[in-house]
């Protein structure tokens, strides 16, 4: 996906943002793999889904925090990069 920051300067927050998030949805989609080859409603499917959300939670929050509030992008970036990345992906980023 390309997108260009409407400001050049933050086109470079915006390009980690978008690895990020990308890293951030690989993370999900194999978690969903490893917990669709569990049997549902058995003890190890609950410890394995507790387990992997954790995971995914920690990652969520480390991005965000990294990538979003650090280099603190303005509004109008987000909105504008949300909305190329919805067109592109079918889905809104996890990240913002």
């Amino acid at each position: 996906m390309e997108h260009t920051a409407i400001n050049p300067k933050h086109q470079r927050a915006l390009n980690s943002l978008y690895k990020a998030d990308r890293k951030h949805c690989a993370l999900v989609d194999k978690n969903q793999a490893i917990i669709e080859d569990i049997e549902y409603g058995t003890a190890r499917y609950f410890k394995v889904e507790e387990r992997l959300a954790e995971k995914e939670c920690d990652q969520y929050e480390d991005l965000r925090e990294r990538f979003v509030f650090e280099p603190e992008l303005p509004k109008r970036e987000i909105d504008a990069f949300t909305k190329s990345y919805e067109a592109f992906h079918g889905y809104t980023p996890y990240l913002v």
